[in-house]
């Protein structure tokens, strides 16, 4: 099933459960009303922090950024969670591919480039609070700003 679709039908779902629950809780009538509503925000109240604490547990900021086994004939850059501006610019002219050396583990977590074959500089940046520049001019159309 493709995202779109999936997307409206889970806004459809939704949409169709909270006119439902408006209907009921109106059938009931408001003192009635008012007790489910303690009770079904005690529950919305526990999802919402099994959701936060699941989140911040395992959650995606500072996840793993990888190249392992890249082969590129230019730079291979990873950069991640700087707080400022970063100066890419043009590297050097392509080189060849470097040929292919004996597989490498993949590391467990952070940044990696193990076993990346590439014909120019392979630089790994994380956890900068100013700019970073790989030797660029500044130009226009050179500059991003924060982590890629």
């Amino acid at each position: 099933m493709g995202s779109a679709r999936w997307r409206v039908l889970v806004w459809v779902g939704a949409g169709v459960s909270a006119v439902g629950l408006a209907v009921f809780l109106w059938a009931e009538g408001l003192d009635r009303a008012n007790q489910w509503a303690g009770v079904l925000g005690l529950f919305v109240g526990l999802a919402g922090l099994v959701l936060a604490v699941t989140g911040g547990v395992g959650g995606r900021g500072g996840g793993r950024q990888s190249a392992d086994g890249a082969a590129a004939g230019g730079s291979v850059r990873l950069v991640r969670n700087v707080k400022g501006d970063v100066v890419v610019g043009r590297g050097p002219a392509p080189g060849p591919v470097p040929e292919a050396p004996q597989p490498v583990p993949a590391a467990a977590d952070g940044q990696s480039a193990r076993g990346a074959r590439a014909g120019g500089d392979v630089e790994l940046v994380d956890g900068v609070d100013g700019s970073v520049r790989f030797g660029g001019s500044g130009r226009s159309g050179e500059l991003g700003e924060g982590a890629p």
